[in-house]
C-alpha cells in the first residue's frame, strides 16, 4: 500500500499524541543527527541496501534539519507551511539538501523534488486533508516521478518508448541518472498523469488531485506487479527515489 493511503488511517485528532510518541522515539531526530551505516544496518535486521552511507547521511541531513530549525519536530515544519503545500515544499528543500531533486537537460534545469512532494502528500492523506493536513494548494502537487508509475502507465500504452529504450529497460540495463532517458521518462510521466487527470474531468466528471492520480496508478503497478504482470521497470541509481 502507498504510505499515503497507509497514513490516511490516522485521525486527525490523535495527531498530538502521536507528535509526542514521535519526539521520545528511537528514531526521533535528534538521534538521526548521530545516524552511522553500521546502525542503520542494525535497524534493517542486518541486511545491506544499495547506497547505505548515502541512505545514513540523508537521515543525518533530517534529523540535523529538523533539530536545528523546527526543535527536532516534523509537525513544528508542516505548521511553518502556513496551510501552503507549495510554501512546505519549499521549507522542506531549504531544510533538506537531499531533496533538491533536480536535473539538467538541454540546457534547461527540470524540477522533480519526488521526495519533497510525496512528504506533503503523505501529511495530507494521512490527516485526510484535515488540521495539519489542511492545504489550500494541494492541486498544484504533481505526481511524484519514480518508477513504478511509468511502468504501468508504459504497459497500458500510455507512455511509448523509443526501440532503444525498451529494450534497455527490457535487459534490466542500468539507465543513468541525470541521463537524457532517465529524464524524460520522468518528465514524460508527469505530464502523462497530467492529462489522465484532465481525461478524468473532462469526459468523466471526475474531479481529481494529481497524487490521487499517482496513488491509484502506484496501488494499480504494484497489484500487477507482484503477479508478474508487467514489463520490467526502469532501473536508475539514485537516493531521488
Amino acid at each position: 500500500m502507498h504510505p499515503g493511503l497507509a497514513f490516511a488511517r490516522t485521525e486527525p485528532e490523535d495527531i498530538e499524541t502521536l507528535i509526542k510518541v514521535a519526539s521520545t522515539s528511537p528514531h526521533a531526530p535528534p538521534r538521526l543527527k548521530d545516524m552511522s551505516t553500521e546502525r542503520l544496518r542494525a535497524l534493517l535486521g542486518g541486511r545491506d541496501m544499495p547506497n547505505m552511507e548515502d541512505r545514513a547521511r540523508l537521515l543525518r541531513e533530517v534529523g540535523t534539519g529538523l533539530t536545528d530549525k523546527y526543535d527536532g519536530l516534523a509537525a513544528n515544519l508542516v505548521r511553518a507551511g502556513g496551510g501552503s503545500a507549495v510554501r512546505l515544499v519549499e521549507l522542506v528543500l531549504d531544510a533538506f539538501p537531499g531533496f533538491r531533486d533536480t536535473a539538467e537537460l538541454e540546457g534547461q534545469t527540470v524540477f522533480f523534488y519526488k521526495r519533497a512532494q510525496i512528504f506533503v502528500g503523505d501529511v495530507w492523506g494521512a490527516l485526510k486533508g484535515k488540521g495539519l493536513g489542511c492545504f489550500d494548494d494541494i492541486a498544484e502537487i504533481t505526481m511524484f516521478a519514480d518508477y513504478r508509475v511509468p511502468q504501468i502507465l508504459q504497459a497500458k500504452g500510455a507512455l511509448k518508448y523509443s526501440h532503444d529504450l525498451e529494450e534497455a529497460i527490457m535487459k534490466k540495463t542500468i539507465i543513468p541518472a541525470g541521463s537524457a532517458q532517465e529524464i524524460e521518462i520522468r518528465a514524460c510521466t508527469v505530464q502523462a498523469v497530467e492529462l489522465v487527470k484532465a481525461s478524468l474531468r473532462n469526459h468523466h466528471g471526475m474531479v481529481r488531485f494529481s497524487i490521487q492520480v499517482d496513488w491509484f496508478l502506484w496501488e494499480e503497478g504494484e497489484k500487477k506487479a507482484i503477479a508478474n504482470q508487467l514489463p520490467p521497470h526502469h532501473r536508475t541509481i539514485t537516493t531521488f527515489y
